[in-house]
């Protein structure tokens, strides 16, 4: 998979000047194609520019150089625009100086901020560039660009954010004391990890890359923390079955799960994996819940696992069930288990019997809450998925769920390290932790929260498994289609589909 690179600002200042300094690419060159390439995606998201009111806010720096080319494109466009200036035109410095006389020179007006910004100042404005402080931010944003951010957001205009919007960590995703919230952004070259984040999802809106004329050889492989998947790549994966091929040779996928109230989740998740092509599935449930089991999909199996009618995984229906383990490709642990006593000493039995097969595993829900429990010692075959969301990851690395979420990036390499199997920290834009490095999906869609939507990517990584995908690769094909089969239902109008819905939909 090669995916599309995600860099933290120090990576994308070190490729700005590799550029410069060892391809010989102008430093001016790079501002004017920024700018030209955010006045591309303006002109076709807001056609036609042509008499548009337009108000491009102008910081001193660099991003405030590009903001002023984007500014000199729009009048030549035909675009009424004018530019709010946060600093005295003799600050500007290197090639921003150099755009403000190109400006000067065009007679575009530029007029100082008011100390006290308010809403009011944009009211006759179609259009908002935010071009104050780019990726060069750094501690909280005083005033008066606080207050300037502030009465942008307020004003309720379409924002278009130059390389990032501003007040916003490149890397941590995190507001400054504020941000602006971006209708898009246009970034340059590269897509930054702060992006994909805490508050970077809800500031960065739709977001799209410019090319700024850095080599293309070097955006091929560069340094960078993450990779956003694509479809492209998620095209590859797709699973070869022969015309001849038949049921056993997709595989056959084994369901652990189900307690009492519970007895939908490990249902669903077999479902999920017939449906993204394997070719057998098996619950083995509690003999207390297993008719109802039974009862949700008749292309389903089911196994009454003995349980003193307990309603709950039990050491002796561990036991029971190693004895038929064999017969299975991948095991998938976890959907609807529940925390009865006797299940952790169970879930430690078949781990162990199942990690002498050396078969693919994964492990969801309360499968990895025991997991949690049971330590990072317990016995686990090299070819295992783990698939927490954020709660169930804070438990798994002992630490609370807002230090996962403050860096998703980290948090599920961590698990990674520290369980040896592969990662999918799920949430907006879930990370992917393998050997090979992290991987992003670009799915922020929040119709996927919603009860047993676990339980069908779970369904998905185990059916893909158990069609000869390694881990990394079933873990992003699940992910992506997943992702898609939910963003598709929602843009259908069906915002408040079930999880049985969003299984069909694969």
């Amino acid at each position: 998979m090669q995916g599309i690179p995600i860099v933290t600002a120090d990576q994308m200042r070190q490729l700005d000047r590799s550029a410069i300094e060892q391809d010989g690419v102008p430093s001016l060159v790079l501002m004017e194609r920024a700018g030209y390439g955010v006045f591309q995606r303006v002109a076709e998201w807001f056609a036609p520019t042509g008499g548009k009111h337009v108000a491009v806010l102008v910081g001193k720096g660099n991003n405030g150089g590009d903001g002023m080319v984007v500014a000199r494109y729009l009048y030549e466009a035909g675009a009424k625009v004018h530019l709010w200036l946060t600093c005295t035109p003799d600050e500007f410095r290197g090639d921003a100086a150099v755009q403000w006389r190109i400006i000067h020179a065009y007679g575009i007006p530029a007029l100082p901020i008011p100390d006290a910004p308010d809403p009011a100042l944009f009211r006759d404005e179609d259009l908002l560039i935010d071009a104050l402080l780019g990726i060069g931010v750094r501690g909280a944003v005083g005033e008066p660009l606080c207050s300037l951010i502030d009465a942008v957001n307020r004003s309720r205009r379409p924002v278009v954010a130059v390389d990032i919007p501003s007040g916003l960590d490149a890397d941590t995703g995190e507001a400054q004391g504020i941000a602006i919230h971006a209708t898009y952004t246009v970034t340059m070259a590269l897509p930054k990890a702060g992006f994909f984040q805490n508050d970077g999802v809800r500031c960065v809106g739709e977001w799209a890359i410019a090319p700024i004329g850095i080599p293309p050889t070097r955006l091929e492989n560069p340094d960078c923390l993450a990779r956003l998947l694509t479809e492209q790549d998620i095209c590859a994966l797709a699973p070869y079955h022969p015309p001849d091929a038949h049921k056993g040779h997709r595989g056959h996928v084994l369901v652990v799960g189900g307690s009492l109230g519970m007895a939908g989740a490990p249902a669903l998740a077999a479902i999920s994996a017939l449906r993204i092509g394997a070719g057998l599935a098996t619950v083995a449930a509690p003999a207390r819940i297993q008719p109802q089991v039974a009862s949700f999909y008749p292309e389903v199996m089911t196994l009454p696992l003995p349980d003193d009618d307990t309603g709950a995984f039990t050491p002796q229906g561990a036991q029971w069930l190693a004895e038929r383990l064999q017969r299975f490709s991948v095991l998938a642990l976890g959907p609807g288990l529940g925390q009865h006593e006797s299940t952790g000493k169970a879930v430690l039995e078949l781990l162990a019997a199942w990690s002498a097969l050396e078969r693919p595993l994964i492990i969801d829900a309360d499968g990895l809450n025991w997991l949690a429990r049971l330590g990072s010692d317990t016995p686990l075959p090299a070819h295992t998925v783990l698939t927490p969301h954020p709660g169930e990851a804070a438990r798994l690395l002992q630490i609370e769920t807002h230090q996962i979420q403050s860096d998703r990036y980290s948090s599920a390499e961590l698990i990674r390290e520290r369980y040896r199997a592969t990662c999918v920290l799920k949430g907006a834009y879930t990370v992917i932790a393998s050997a090979d490095g992290l991987w992003l999906a670009p799915f922020a869609e929040p119709s996927l929260a919603t009860g047993g939507s676990g339980d069908v990517l779970t369904g998905a990584i185990a059916g893909l498994l158990a069609q000869g995908l390694s881990p990394l690769h079933a873990s992003a094909l699940g992910v992506w289609k997943h992702g898609a089969a939910g963003q598709r239902l929602a843009c259908t109008g069906r915002s408040g589909y079930t999880a049985e819905a969003l299984s069909g939909a694969l």
